[in-house]
């Protein structure tokens, strides 16, 4: 229990550490939600909640990417996206992830994740519930990560 407790504690302050980190621009975790939920309203979906746990998942898979210098679903080492997800114990139902190099603009950004099939099946599938967001500087650019989830026992088709 007190593990359980000491790594939720960590997770909220990764959180916390993660969203103040981010540089004012129009490219930011807010901003990315309010597009996404934008779009899957439009499209008679409901809105996906902004999860922590899944953000932090997104900023260690950001912070892998830019350490280890590649840009993939998969890791140099073989590490798939959920491996991320497990770590942090988000145990999922459905997951899904989206990622993005080279843009400042958040509409310019989902503007992009819409017109690309697989981004925009997970943007607007109705098996998610969640989203998590890491928007980080990398160079002159920032690495966007966006992990779609819904927890085991919490997913329900929404109509």
């Amino acid at each position: 229990m007190y593990r359980k407790a000491k790594l939720f504690s960590l997770v909220i302050l990764l959180a916390l550490f993660s969203v103040s980190l981010e540089r004012p621009s129009s490219l930011n975790s807010s901003k990315i939600l309010e597009l996404v939920n934008s779009d899957r309203q439009q499209h008679g979906l409901e809105s996906l909640e902004l999860d922590p746990l899944l953000s932090v998942a997104a900023q260690l898979k950001a912070k892998d990417m830019i350490e280890k210098n590649y840009f993939a679903h998969i890791s140099p080492e073989g590490l798939k996206p959920w491996y991320w997800f497990k770590v942090l114990g988000y145990n999922y139902t459905y997951a899904g992830e989206n990622l993005a190099i080279g843009f400042s603009d958040a509409s310019e950004l989902e503007q992009s994740w819409m017109g690309s099939p697989q981004h925009r099946a997970n943007i607007l599938s109705p098996y998610y519930s969640e989203l998590g967001l890491a928007v980080v500087p990398s160079n002159d650019s920032y690495v966007v990560v966006q992990f779609f989830g819904s927890k085991i026992n919490r997913v329900s088709l929404r109509q």
